[in-house]
């Protein structure tokens, strides 16, 4: 084994350094160069903007495959369609300084700068620290804040601001805003979470929480929130992340699906996975399994770091992420796997740092260029771009101006 492939396998095991994605980063990518790091994980005093790794799963060596118990669960049967009409250019070159600004802002939450905004409303965060990932509910907004050696998760709403504990993973929200999930744990004297973190489930309608101890796990992935069923990986304190399991209020304990899914990324309504299936010195693999579990397609060249809503669409990294952002980024039809748009972002001068989809056709990227930042809305059926909101000096290097909300 070589010095680079013994530096990849004890990266990956150990999680050295944690970010959170949601808001900054992209979901599966494998990370070298400025320290490998896990989506959704953030280190006091470690620029953001660092890149994420998927952890090599459990008894899951590097160059491995990932076997699997064919089992199945079961979803909703119907399957993601695509829009019959794909126009324009397969590659998009942006330039944030040619980009006309749209009429519409962002139709889901963002952060411009310390305050949330969710539609007409606005929320003001009042904490000190680096706001690095959101997550909106109906009436305010849980927040992951960095401060210093120490993360904490933090409720705002319009009577102010709360912490509610250690942050031990990034606060997600379901498409339609009901509900949040988030985890807090206890820490050591150096700010690090300890064994036996407390997953929440929070309930916008009646302002209610339900909770569950994992008493194993000192960080926590929230993959999706699904009628108040939350899809999460925990992570054990020597690094190893479990396969995707599934927990509503009521049960004692979390469930794994029948098939051992090292999940990247879940549709928002359950439905499609894209489950990690080989890690490799320089990238990884993908299979995305859509009705019944089946197998939709699979690829070795992307990372996949989202769906659209209904999985008509997924957004994807390269298989392989070195440095500071996501470097190229392409939309992908998450029923064939067909690239649809490719964007370039070194070449052309770009740092995409994270997207989201806004609607069933539109992505929002978080686009950083000659010290500036924006978020740019790509329609993924025409290829056309445009500014969400207009172009603010700053970078994740100090504070990015704007975040993507979790969802």
């Amino acid at each position: 084994m070589t010095d680079l492939d013994q530096d990849l396998k004890q990266s990956l095991a150990t999680q050295a350094s944690r970010v959170p994605q949601g808001s900054d980063l992209g979901r599966g990518a494998i990370v070298r160069g400025r320290g490998i790091r896990r989506r959704r994980r953030v280190v006091g005093g470690v620029a953001f903007a660092a890149l994420v790794a998927i952890a090599v799963p459990v008894g899951l060596e590097v160059g491995d495959s990932v076997s699997r118990n064919d089992g199945q669960v079961a979803p909703a049967t119907t399957g993601p369609t695509t829009p019959t009409e794909i126009t324009g250019p397969r590659q998009v070159n942006l330039d944030l300084t040619a980009l006309p600004l749209a009429d519409e802002p962002p139709q889901i939450p963002y952060v411009e700068g310390q305050t949330v905004v969710v539609g007409d409303e606005r929320y003001n965060v009042d904490a000190t620290g680096d706001l690095k990932a959101v997550a909106a509910f109906d009436g305010g907004a849980h927040l992951f804040v960095s401060r210093g050696s120490t993360a904490e998760l933090v409720r705002v709403t319009p009577e102010g601001s709360e912490v509610l504990g250690a942050a031990a993973g990034t606060p997600i929200a379901s498409a339609d805003l009901r509900w949040n999930a988030y985890a807090i744990g206890d820490v050591d004297k150096f700010g690090n979470v300890l064994r036996g973190i407390t997953l929440t489930l929070f309930d916008s309608q009646d302002g209610s929480t339900s909770e569950i101890n994992l008493p194993a796990a000192n960080y926590v992935d929230i993959y999706a929130l699904v009628d108040g069923t939350v899809y999460l990986r925990p992570h054990s304190s020597d690094g190893t992340e479990l396969p995707l399991q599934t927990w509503a209020p009521g049960q004692e304990a979390p469930s794994y699906l029948p098939t051992n899914y090292y999940a990247s990324a879940v549709s928002d309504d359950g439905r499609v996975i894209a489950d990690m299936t080989k890690v490799t010195d320089f990238g990884s693999c993908t299979e995305v399994r859509g009705s019944g579990r089946s197998s939709l397609w699979q690829t070795c060249a992307q990372s996949i770091l989202g769906f659209s809503p209904g999985a008509v669409f997924a957004w994807a990294g390269p298989a392989y992420l070195d440095g500071y952002s996501l470097g190229d980024i392409v939309i992908i039809d998450a029923q064939t796997g067909d690239v649809i748009r490719r964007l370039p972002s070194f070449d052309n001068g770009l740092d995409f740092m994270d997207a989201t989809f806004e609607d069933s056709d539109h992505l929002l990227i978080r686009v950083e260029q000659g010290g500036q930042t924006a978020l740019v809305r790509c329609a993924a059926s025409t290829g056309q771009c445009e500014l969400a909101v207009p172009v603010a000096d700053g970078t994740s290097e100090l504070g990015s101006p704007y975040l993507l909300s979790n969802r």
